[in-house]
């Protein structure tokens, strides 16, 4: 059985490299054979790569959309993956890049993006959202003279 999109109004969807936009209405698409294919919601924008494993998704993200760099896209690909392989210790986020990492090897990068979102979700409970840094509330000060 092929992949079956189901989109909403005016949804882009990407089959290898092409965008695609919806009509007005929700449709149906099966795409009957393997293509590279990713829907808008999965999209993600370079404005929002702004944390190493958002910045590790635009990349593959970039090998998708972009075949004829896909190969500039994976020098930055891999010094990212290495990174995080090297930051991320908890096992279940390590087995998730590992089976991006084979994904992007075996040039699956739709397969390799969905093994990087519970990475993303992982890291969001890690790292505070941007700009957030320093809105904690200041430490109490010292006694004088203790």
């Amino acid at each position: 059985m092929g992949l079956k999109l189901k989109l909403k109004p005016f949804e882009k969807f990407i089959v290898n490299g092409v965008v695609i936009e919806n009509g007005r209405h929700r449709n149906t698409v099966t795409v009957a054979n393997h293509a590279q294919v990713m829907t808008g919601r999965s999209i993600l924008q370079p404005e929002e790569a702004t944390t190493p494993v958002k910045r590790t998704y635009y990349a593959v993200q970039a090998m998708l959309l972009d075949p004829p760099n896909a190969a500039r896209q994976k020098l930055l690909y891999d010094a990212l993956i290495a990174q995080l392989h090297t930051a991320i210790l908890d096992p279940a986020m390590t087995y998730h890049l590992g089976d991006a990492d084979r994904h992007v090897r075996e040039g699956d990068y739709y397969k390799a993006l969905a093994a990087l979102r519970p990475v993303i979700s992982y890291e969001a409970i890690l790292l505070p959202p941007v700009g957030a840094v320093g809105t904690a509330e200041p430490l109490p000060e010292r006694a004088a003279g203790a």
